[in-house]
């Protein structure tokens, strides 16, 4: 039941705006369990992750203040499974060699068919890392990044969107949460992609994004994907 956030502007933007808006997710969303934000400066990711909410962790301000970013994702989680509450179970991943970040709302109700395979590289005790390693392998199999994701949420089922993020700036969003549609927009010349806190209406666009436009509903099972840049 987690809130996700995409954000691809064309000059670095302050990550005041960022956090404000992923503030305002995190209040009207179901989140409230942890937070983390990764970004990309075309040449390597950088992450910031905390076990607080977004609105209690008081480290952030200080931490990310004066940051300016072009790309990035935000994930705000509500955990499927609570026992799961802590800081190894904090999205985004990161890939080993920090080339991709990848960040999933949802429940992934076959993840336990595929744990055992992937216990030697789970730190965490979550649905959503085993999503990650499983997309891993498709990427390592040759699929191109949209058909990754299609295939990591047909294979362990549920309910899923994904956000992922490269480091050289490619940025793409899968909708396949039933339960928490996804929505592409822009502010001035900024893309973006939000799930629409649980909400089944345009709440989200009433509430944290009023100067909205082109504001799209992806449809269950397709992508939206940004190239590097």
């Amino acid at each position: 039941m987690c809130e996700m956030l995409a954000v691809a502007a064309p000059t670095p933007i302050a990550i005041e705006d960022i956090l404000e808006w992923s503030r305002l997710l995190d209040e009207y969303g179901l989140a409230g369990y942890g937070w983390g934000l990764v970004w990309a400066d075309g040449t390597q990711l950088y992450r910031y992750r905390s076990v607080e909410g977004i609105r209690k962790d008081i480290t952030a301000p200080r931490a990310l203040r004066h940051l300016t970013v072009q790309r990035a994702i935000v994930h705000l989680r509500r955990p499927s499974l609570m026992t799961t509450i802590g800081h190894v179970n904090v999205q985004p991943y990161l890939t080993p060699d920090n080339a991709w970040a990848f960040s999933h709302n949802g429940y992934l109700k076959r993840y336990h068919d595929y744990r055992a395979d992937y216990a030697a590289h789970l730190e965490g005790t979550s649905d959503s890392e085993v999503g990650f390693h499983y997309w891993l392998d498709q990427r390592a199999r040759g699929l191109s990044l949209q058909d990754s994701l299609i295939a990591t949420h047909r294979t362990l089922q549920g309910q899923a969107n994904f956000m992922v993020l490269g480091r050289d700036g490619t940025l793409a969003v899968y909708a396949g949460n039933e339960e928490n549609d996804v929505y592409t927009f822009r502010l001035g010349a900024i893309s973006l992609a939000t799930t629409a806190l649980h909400s089944f209406d345009r709440f989200v666009f009433d509430t944290i994004f009023p100067g909205a436009q082109d504001i799209q509903r992806l449809d269950r099972g397709t992508c939206w994907q940004l190239p590097a840049g």
